[in-house]
């Protein structure tokens, strides 16, 4: 049946595609079948859910490297929708891939598609393109270039692809065999309102994991009452003081948010010196930002 076809599958990789960085950021659709829905508001932040599938056979593994992003279709009501997440699982994983998703309103229309799926629904899949940070043994590697010190501009709903990022740093910092070179993440989330933040628990956690490496600051355009981080937008003097900054060889700026926030940002960081190879815009990489 269905389960033995999967066992059986040869392909190593469930996307060959995904790790062509020519230019052509899709692979090609694949059904996936929904093996569970684990409910993550204790674990990731309040209105998430890890949405996991089994791939084509239970040694597969992706395929695709940390800070690329996947499209997930399916049907409703004769209605096609598509969203846009980022794997929760490593690329190393074998026989499954996580997304991790929110359910409230911020998900989008196919976070209705998915509360209604069961465990055996079949959607289509497809790996798209984005950032390909590589984690080799000895380095951080971004377009074959060393990265030192990475800076993270999240935006709204465009902190979903950092969580992969810094995930996958705080398992490469932990596990990392021998002296630890000088790695630091910073990352500077801003969002509307205090509801709006998502996946805070994450962050929490990778920081007093690897507190010495990894730091994030929170802005809030509307702050409640007591508010001790941030207000109003993402100025230059913010950059400076919780990003990286003064520019230096080894560092990477990665944005991600809606298209007016990563045009200011990518303003922001040309004024403070930054060159355009020292920064990646999911904007402008792949035209998707803000709906991952």
């Amino acid at each position: 049946g269905e389960r033995a076809a999967t066992v059986k599958h040869s392909e190593p990789v469930m996307f060959p595609e995904a790790k062509s960085d020519d230019g052509h950021s899709e692979s090609k659709w694949v059904p996936v079948v929904l093996r569970e829905v684990r409910n993550t508001d204790k674990k990731y932040g309040m209105n998430t859910r890890e949405v996991r599938f089994n791939m084509h056979g239970s040694l597969q593994h992706s395929g695709m490297e940390i800070g690329q992003f996947i499209a997930l279709r399916g049907e409703l009501d004769g209605e096609t929708l598509m969203g846009y997440f980022s794997p929760i699982t490593r690329p190393s994983d074998e026989g499954v891939i996580g997304l991790l998703a929110r359910t409230d309103s911020k998900g989008g229309p196919i976070t209705r598609l998915l509360e209604l799926s069961r465990p055996g629904s079949t959607l289509h899949m497809c790996a798209m393109g984005g950032l390909r940070l590589k984690f080799d043994p000895e380095c951080i590697l971004f377009r074959d270039q060393e990265i030192k010190r990475i800076g993270l501009l999240a935006g709204g709903t465009g902190i979903a692809p950092m969580i992969q990022i810094i995930r996958a740093y705080g398992h490469y910092v932990r596990s990392h065999p021998g002296p630890l070179p000088k790695f630091q993440l910073n990352l500077i989330y801003a969002a509307e309102e205090m509801h709006d933040l998502a996946y805070m628990k994450i962050l929490e956690t990778v920081r007093d994991q690897i507190p010495s490496q990894f730091r994030f600051y929170v802005i809030l355009n509307h702050p409640p009452l007591g508010w001790t981080e941030g207000v109003g937008f993402v100025e230059r003097h913010d950059i400076i003081k919780h990003l990286i900054h003064p520019p230096t060889d080894g560092d990477l700026v990665v944005m991600c948010g809606p298209p007016v926030f990563e045009a200011a940002m990518r303003k922001n960081l040309a004024r403070l010196g930054f060159s355009n190879s020292q920064y990646y815009s999911y904007a402008e990489g792949d035209r998707v930002s803000a709906h991952l």
